[in-house]
């Protein structure tokens, strides 16, 4: 029994060590790589959601328009999923870490966040900057 408490109090206390969070270093570790991906994600996602607010705002007097354009968006979504899942394919059972590396969460973050700037600018061009009568 004492062995025992004495390993859930090691584990206990390792923990916190794998659960730090790297900073972002474009030259350091892989960690730190992960970690510029992420944020360079976060931008991205942040970006696209400005946007996003803009476009809603800008048809905000027009049921249909806004109907077809969260729909438009949701299933954008569902797609960016999808690729995202055929670039990167996981089994169910399996561990994308054992399969890609510890660069996965780098490449992983990387094609999200390259797709996610594409719609951003789909959005931008097509709904904000685009008269509705240009062709």
């Amino acid at each position: 029994m004492k062995t025992l408490l004495a390993l859930v109090l090691l584990l206990g206390a390792t923990c916190p060590a794998f659960a730090q969070r790297a900073d972002c270093n474009p030259g350091g570790n892989q960690m730190e790589l992960n970690a510029c991906a992420a944020q360079e994600l976060q931008r991205a996602d942040a970006a696209l959601n400005a946007v996003y607010r803009q476009v809603l705002a800008k048809h905000a007097g027009e049921a249909v328009a806004l109907e077809k354009i969260k729909a438009a968006q949701r299933l954008w979504i569902q797609l960016r999923d999808a690729d995202l899942e055929a670039r990167y394919p996981v089994g169910k059972d399996e561990n994308p870490r054992v399969l890609y590396g510890s660069m996965y969460p780098m490449l992983y973050a990387g094609y999200k966040a390259a797709l996610t700037e594409t719609r951003t600018t789909y959005l931008r061009n097509e709904f904000l900057e685009r008269s509705e009568y240009d062709l």
